[in-house]
């Protein structure tokens, strides 16, 4: 059968118009660029996929467009450079997400003429993963409730503890908290010292009676007397004509806590230690002493017996106040403690804020290895910055503050990913990445937040590649 001329024109046209309308009408995005990367065709599904449209790319470089971040990369760029069919995720200017596949045409010779990409909406796909993600945190989160609820134990009335320093400390306050001896707690600041001298309280025989804390480093040198033993009316230029009940007073059958002891002034010193001898107090003006049964608990960041030498500590008030003497290890002796401490400030600011917040592993192994010079004040307050500091479900690795994340980076058996990477560089590239996703956070464009930064748009975008900063 012979054909006509006209009829082979009218078949390749029939031919033509039938690929031309299922690329037209196919649900997947398609877009074809010559062997130059230049944009000759896209697809309405393309232009719905992406959300750009035919006047954005239609005749433009591909180059062009990857430099002005219509998209993070480019799949047919990548086929042209290998010469080989390739997958990947796009992200578009416009926010949306899409898998691409790009494969090279060929002509008669093997010789590439062009590229045609296959786009496929996936955000449902990506919805679900971050759904499966999201349920994966919340089993992280609920596990590590459950071991909480399982370690509860270690808490006693506002004390959180693992280690064997702290049980057998905690020993010891239970077991002298039913005698009315004095005691003299030392610890350095922040170890929880006030925390102790509760627990004492809270298990000793006077428990119903009065608690009351005296911090000795705040009162005023000429406010000591009168606020610690009290004054009669009339005692002195501004005195109330009631008079006033000093701290003793008001502690009587209960407890009271002289807090940082080794501030307390010279001259007040003996009239402590006969308070402490007779059981009894004179108020400032007064000539009749007011019987005393208080129970005497003392606290110091400071080495009292040294202060003895220097002549700033009375000797004897210090073996009046010494009779049963308590250690309060630091933190940095009693790592056991940190995780436990970190998991109960953790559970109290997601209770108190109604949020789900969780520490990664790095984050919580980063804190226990650190020094802590500010014993468990300086770690729940550690805690609590990054608790209101983080905007995501998980606190991460590089949102520990500078100081602790230096000090655990330098560490020798410190290990990163980085291949042959020095830990000046990595740290730098830590804060590098904090400060790209801090602009980031605050401009509406990538050239906005490259303007504010100071940097061309394209340097930008290759940082925003090189750290996986999703945008």
């Amino acid at each position: 059968m012979i054909i006509s001329k006209e009829d082979r024109v009218a078949l390749r046209n029939q031919k033509m118009d039938l690929i031309y309308g299922g690329l037209e009408f196919s649900s997947d995005g398609i877009l074809i660029a010559d062997k130059n990367g230049k944009v000759v065709y896209i697809n309405p599904a393309y232009k719905e996929i992406s959300g750009l449209k035919s006047t954005d790319i239609l005749g433009r470089n591909l180059k062009d467009l990857l430099e002005e971040n219509f998209f993070n990369e480019s799949a047919t760029l990548k086929v042209l450079e290998t010469k080989q069919s390739i997958s990947l995720n796009h992200r578009y200017m416009t926010g949306r997400t899409a898998l691409t596949t790009a494969a090279p045409i060929y002509n008669s010779e093997k010789e590439i003429i062009g590229v045609i990409s296959n786009t496929r909406n996936i955000e449902g796909l990506i919805n679900l993963k971050k759904e499966l993600e999201k349920l994966n945190m919340i089993k992280q989160r609920y596990s590590a409730e459950l071991e909480l609820l399982r370690k509860e134990h270690f808490s006693v009335k506002g004390l959180v503890y693992k280690s064997e320093a702290m049980k057998k400390t905690l020993t010891l306050a239970r077991n002298v908290a039913k005698f009315d001896s004095t005691i003299l707690i030392n610890g350095e600041s922040g170890t929880g010292k006030e925390v102790l001298a509760k627990f004492i309280y809270q298990n000793s025989n006077r428990k119903d009676k009065p608690f009351i804390k005296v911090n000795c480093a705040a009162i005023p040198k000429e406010l000591f007397e009168s606020e610690l033993f009290g004054y009669m009316p009339g005692a002195f230029t501004g005195a109330s004509n009631s008079g006033k009940a000093g701290i003793f007073e008001l502690a009587n059958t209960g407890t009271i806590l002289l807090d940082e002891i080794g501030e307390l002034p010279m001259p007040i010193q003996p009239k402590l230690l006969r308070v402490i001898q007779e059981q009894e107090v004179y108020r400032i003006g007064g000539t009749k002493p007011i019987k005393l049964d208080v129970r005497i608990i003392a606290s110091t960041n400071r080495e009292l017996l040294e202060a003895v030498r220097n002549g700033d500590f009375r000797e004897d008030l210090y073996f009046r106040l010494n009779v049963v003497p308590i250690m309060i290890p630091p933190l940095r002796e009693r790592k056991d403690d940190v995780i436990e401490l970190i998991h109960y400030f953790m559970k109290n600011l997601n209770s108190k804020y109604n949020k789900n917040v969780i520490m990664s592993h790095k984050v919580v192994h980063a804190l226990e290895k650190y020094s802590w010079p500010g014993n468990v004040r300086e770690l729940q307050n550690i805690v609590e910055y990054m608790f209101i500091m983080n905007n995501r479900d998980q606190i991460d690795f590089e949102q520990l503050p500078d100081k602790i994340l230096n000090e655990h980076v330098l560490m020798d058996d410190f290990t990163h990913s980085g291949v042959n990477k020095g830990k000046l560089e990595y740290l730098m590239e830590v804060y590098e990445k904090g400060i790209l996703e801090s602009a980031l956070s605050q401009h509406a464009s990538l050239r906005k937040a490259a303007i504010a930064l100071g940097i061309n748009p394209s340097t930008l975008s290759r940082k925003i590649k090189k750290y996986g900063i999703e945008i």
